[in-house]
């Protein structure tokens, strides 16, 4: 027993562990208790549990007493392994979480793009674009994201289209020419994305 206590623990099968001693403790790592384990191993011998991997069956055999498994936990430290397994647990968790996280955002940003891809063809083709409409996917976006969507301390407001007043005919001018040129390079862009794709 004391050279069980030198060993490193681990949350695999340790030297001198048995497959059914291991798996009880891995029932245990479920339950949360002595009892529970005894319990739950109780009605999968008895087939009433049947949610369980057939494997804790087939390991376990029949169910041996408490006081077994009160000298098994002793003996096999289950209480920290259980703590070092919940850690592992928690890390894989963490991980995956993370995974998801990531191909969320990049969903979210290819969509966004998508958007922004349809207005830019809508531009070209001469079509109407409001600020709002860029906007609403801004906004849309970055609250995806979970970012803010203030600017330093002032929060982005929309422009109020209806208090606009009419351009003069030098603005409309170079309104024209501000477009033609958005256009060209937004046709610029378009066919060197194509290219590399």
């Amino acid at each position: 027993m004391e050279e069980n206590r030198n060993e490193k623990l681990s949350t695999q099968k340790i030297p001198g562990e048995r497959a059914r001693e291991y798996t009880a403790w891995l029932l245990y790592c479920e339950s949360g208790s002595l009892e529970k384990t005894l319990r739950i191993w109780q009605q999968i011998w008895h087939e009433v549990v049947t949610n369980l991997s057939p494997i804790y069956r087939e390991q376990l055999g029949k169910p041996v007493s408490l006081r077994t498994l009160k000298r098994w936990c002793a003996k096999y430290r289950w209480v920290q392994r259980t703590e070092i397994k919940l850690d592992e647990d928690l890390k894989v968790l963490r991980k995956e979480t993370q995974k998801i996280a990531i191909l969320r955002i990049h969903k979210i940003t290819e969509i966004f793009g998508i958007a922004l891809h349809r207005k830019i063809k809508q531009l070209q083709q001469g079509e109407h674009i409001s600020a709002t409409d860029l906007k609403n996917y801004w906004e849309m976006h970055r609250i995806e994201m979970g970012l803010s969507t203030t600017i330093g301390k002032q929060q982005v407001s929309l422009i109020n289209e209806d208090e606009q007043r009419p351009l003069t005919p030098e603005e409309e001018e170079l309104s024209k020419a501000i477009t033609e040129l958005e256009k060209e390079f937004s046709r610029k862009q378009l066919e060197k994305d194509d290219d590399t794709t």
